[in-house]
């Protein structure tokens, strides 16, 4: 009878210790962080998340066990322990639960790359901390009057015994962190150059070499100039590999892109045009060329119509950037000079590619080389060098001559808002009322412009609706061929 009643007692206090480790930190540690991400991605998890998840739930359990079998209670307040723990992890930190509470939270925020994740397991130590202080460490001393005060001299609150060492800790993971960081962005950058090679040729204008990429056979030249991010020189693949059947098609790597050299701190629309044109004469192009620009290509290819007018055949521009949109985002060029250098220093040291903010699915060889270079820290910095040279490139469009007036001019808009690159929402909000209006009166620039808008369709056009690209592209062509007035009429 005394037997059966013992083992009873031992069942009920280890259901009371389950229940309180899931009504606590199951819930805070596990429910809250994994419905926050939800719905999820098993694949898309980072492995680098796993190694302070691990340590936090092997810390945690520890702490559990050292409540049910040294403190004969558990974890929750409404069951306290009935001895105060000073066993197994409680011997270096007086609070290793909420230490190891928040190695969960931080291992689900880096596996997932989330800010709200990160921002909830910030707002979490806080929290904890408020608690000890405010709450259980009096409760604590009420309740062990004579073990307390011996504890709280030989162990510390979390894991610095003394403000000095907190210091000098925190002070090493300034200098440890960031080179980590370096070493960890050098090694996937020399990794990915061992395992993805460029494709086309490297072509030296002048100090500095940029990768082109040809296909196909045809007059005219139709030249893509890509978008901010990615691999330019392959992004649009469907609608280059369409087009190249009637055309020679080229796209190349701007400067600090995919396979090409870095460029200098500050990059302007007209020095991309002018290495553009360099990169024609070096290479043996022959145009004139349609240009092909998406997002911030737009500025280049704009630059490259009005500098460039003689080997310039059409402009098609796809929910891109123009110098229209320059004006609406002037009062935000101090706040970007600012921010720009952030970016660049946050990709050097491996933040960026840590957190994967674009969310680039890796199961393939094509996602892992977009994942590889996009994240690189050549293509931030030069998007970075671009933003900074925001104010030159608009005194520079207001020096250069206008776009030819019968100019065969394709304007495409997305029909869905423009999504952001992280960190630039401020940027897409000072343009979303003023992007379709813009594109409109850019159309208008020419006798032979047209502007339309693209249903179904997201900011990069060639990815989402390649077809409606493509279309443009050979009516463009074919327009060439019947005379100057063939793509309005088309379009009409």
């Amino acid at each position: 009878m005394a037997a059966t009643t013992l083992r009873r007692m031992r069942r009920t206090r280890f259901l009371r210790a389950a229940l309180a480790f899931i009504a606590l930190p199951g819930l805070v540690g596990f429910v809250v962080p994994l419905a926050m991400a939800w719905p999820i991605e098993l694949r898309e998890f980072r492995a680098f998340g796993l190694v302070p998840l691990v340590a936090g739930i092997g810390l945690l359990l520890w702490c559990v066990r050292s409540f049910y079998v040294a403190g004969e209670g558990t974890l929750a307040p409404w069951d306290p322990p009935r001895h105060l723990v000073v066993v197994g992890p409680y011997r270096v930190s007086r609070n290793p639960m909420y230490l190891a509470v928040d190695l969960i939270l931080f291992g689900w925020a880096i596996g997932f790359r989330s800010s709200w994740l990160l921002l909830y397991a910030l707002a979490l130590t806080v929290a904890f901390h408020l608690r000890v202080v405010l709450a259980e460490e009096p409760w604590l001393a009420r309740t062990h009057r004579q073990e307390w005060p011996r504890y709280v001299a030989g162990v510390p609150r979390w894991l610095f015994p003394n403000r000095k060492t907190l210091v000098l800790t925190f002070a090493g993971l300034l200098v440890l962190l960031p080179a980590a960081g370096l070493i960890y962005e050098t090694y996937a950058e020399a990794l990915a150059a061992r395992e993805f090679g460029p494709p086309g040729m490297l072509v030296d204008i002048g100090g500095r070499r940029l990768h082109l990429l040809c296909i196909g056979r045809g007059d005219p030249i139709v030249l893509f100039e890509a978008s901010g991010w990615g691999v330019s020189s392959l992004s649009s693949a469907t609608v280059r590999e369409r087009v190249s059947s009637r055309a020679r098609v080229c796209s190349y790597d701007r400067m600090g892109m995919g396979w090409s050299d870095p460029g200098p701190r500050v990059v302007t629309a007209g020095e991309l045009a002018r290495q553009l044109a360099v990169l024609q004469d070096r290479a043996g192009l022959n145009g004139p060329f349609i240009l092909v620009g998406s997002s911030v290509g737009g500025l280049t290819i704009e630059m490259f119509g009005r500098r460039y007018p003689e080997r310039t055949a059409g402009l098609v521009f796809l929910d891109a950037a123009s110098s229209g949109n320059l004006p609406h985002v002037d009062g935000y060029f101090g706040v970007a000079r600012l921010a720009a250098p952030l970016g660049a220093l946050a990709a050097r040291l491996g933040v960026v590619r840590l957190l994967d903010p674009f969310k680039i699915a890796t199961d393939t060889d094509e996602g892992r080389r977009s994942a590889a270079m996009t994240y690189a820290a050549e293509p931030i910095a030069t998007i970075s060098a671009i933003t900074r040279g925001l104010r030159d490139t608009e005194r520079e469009f207001a020096e250069a001559p206008g776009l030819r007036g019968d100019l065969p001019l394709a304007v495409l808009s997305a029909s869905d808002e423009t999504t952001p690159a992280p960190g630039l929402g401020f940027v897409a909000a000072a343009l979303r009322s003023s992007r379709v209006e813009v594109h409109q009166q850019l159309a208008k620039q020419s006798t032979q412009g047209t502007w339309q808008m693209v249903p179904k369709s997201a900011h990069l056009i060639a990815s989402s609706q390649p077809e409606a690209v493509v279309d443009v592209i050979l009516r463009m062509i074919d327009a060439r061929g019947r005379g100057s007035d063939g793509l309005a009429t088309a379009e009409r």
